[in-house]
């Protein structure tokens, strides 16, 4: 196991850069697969493979203040819905680089782009993918290229160069999930997130959205279809006529606990999955006539209740896990993002963050920064000890207690 990284030590380092990098292209080998599992770190908001946007963790108490914004001359994008918190340094995802900032002051400390070796000279990469972190190593694909960065030294421990733009990359256990073009065709390949050797390749373009014990659910990137893997082979092990819209943008829209697969589908409603067969359970309409990818779920397992935020409806709603409504609370300029911490749903709106009471829906605060700067369609809210981490736009922002 790593040391864990300290703020010494991510100052102390020298600055990040190619030199030393390796080109793999996916090659068969690597460690022994490690399945699935709830990770022990809050590293992201779904950082947990299950992609539940929960934690025990409860956020700011009482009502809530912003302690520092920033504003990033880098301009985001909308589908990294996500930032990262390691120790005390935020991992930001920007329109061609990965930004850190001090999470205590907002201060930047430094960032990382690459540059492909047949790029012209001060050509930019597209960053297409949130930063995914195990054990002091962050994993990010930029355009055709799967990145390993080590934060401790800013140097690559490995990369993999693919035919395409890689549509997803999703690190679930040891394993790291990519989807793009490989040797010609559409592939869903597992990489050894140590080597960065292949595990297997499934010819498809599945995009992967959440993982659990001896399962990993996919959708097709075109169809939708939800789908159940074996994580160690990448065989089937079950479709559902269930799917999703845009499987590549909906890691908001899929959740694993227990042994139900909660789906938001293509047509806008709530259904929840057998975990072992893929079979419906129960559905709830979604009240809209189409749907815009905007909703998103969080699930708190201990309490067995589901958090639905739809947008373009303007409701939050809590469910049991049987999909009995608690309660549903009116709230205008929602936009994309939900999280739950002990006691307290926070969700993203168009001018800030909202934090309601997690057993009734009753309003707990609201804040918003003073840069709004562009519209954005807002972010996971990233709950970690007694702060939340949010965007807005181009501004990153720590909520705390007033």
């Amino acid at each position: 196991m790593r040391p864990p990284l300290t703020r010494r030590r991510l100052l102390g380092v020298a600055g990040g850069s190619l030199l030393g990098g390796y080109l793999l292209g996916p090659r068969a080998g690597g460690s022994d697969h490690v399945d699935p599992t709830v990770d022990g770190e809050w590293l992201h908001p779904r950082a947990d493979s299950r992609n539940v946007a929960s934690t025990a963790d409860p956020g700011p108490g009482g009502d809530g203040r912003i302690e520092w914004e920033q504003t990033l001359e880098a301009r985001r994008r909308y589908e990294h819905a996500g930032f990262a918190l390691v120790d005390d340094t935020l991992l930001v995802p920007t329109h061609h680089s990965l930004r850190t900032l001090d999470a205590e002051t907002g201060t930047t400390r430094w960032q990382y782009a690459y540059q492909r070796p047949s790029a012209r000279h001060n050509e930019q990469t597209q960053l297409d993918s949130e930063p995914q972190v195990r054990d002091g190593v962050v994993y990010l694909v930029f355009q055709t290229t799967v990145c390993a960065l080590d934060l401790e030294t800013r140097r690559l421990r490995w990369r993999c160069d693919l035919n395409s733009s890689a549509d997803g990359c999703w690190l679930f256990g040891t394993t790291l999930y990519v989807t793009a073009r490989v040797d010609s065709e559409y592939r869903l390949v597992a990489l050894d997130a140590e080597t960065g050797l292949e595990r297997w390749r499934r010819t498809a373009r599945d995009s992967v959205l959440a993982a659990g014990s001896g399962l990993v659910v996919v959708a097709d990137y075109d169809a939708g279809r939800v789908t159940g893997l074996v994580p160690e082979t990448g065989t089937e092990r079950w479709v559902s006529d269930t799917a999703v819209s845009a499987s590549s943008l909906s890691r908001g829209e899929v959740v694993i606990v227990d042994d139900y697969v909660f789906v938001i589908t293509a047509d806008g409603d709530l259904t929840a999955l057998e975990a072992a067969t893929g079979d419906r359970r129960w559905t709830i309409s979604g009240g809209t006539d189409e749907h815009t990818m905007m909703d998103t779920l969080a699930v708190d397992p201990s309490a067995r209740a589901v958090y639905w935020s739809q947008p373009d409806k303007g409701t939050i709603a809590q469910f049991d896990i049987m999909g009995e409504l608690v309660w549903e609370t009116d709230r205008n300029s929602l936009e994309f993002g939900i999280s739950v911490g002990n006691g307290t749903v926070y969700a993203s709106t168009a001018n800030g963050l909202l934090a309601l009471e997690a057993d009734t829906g009753d309003e707990r605060f609201r804040v918003s920064p003073v840069s709004v700067g562009d519209s954005s369609p807002g972010c996971t809210p990233l709950i970690a000890g007694n702060q939340v981490y949010h965007c807005l736009g181009e501004t990153i922002y720590e909520v705390g207690s007033r």
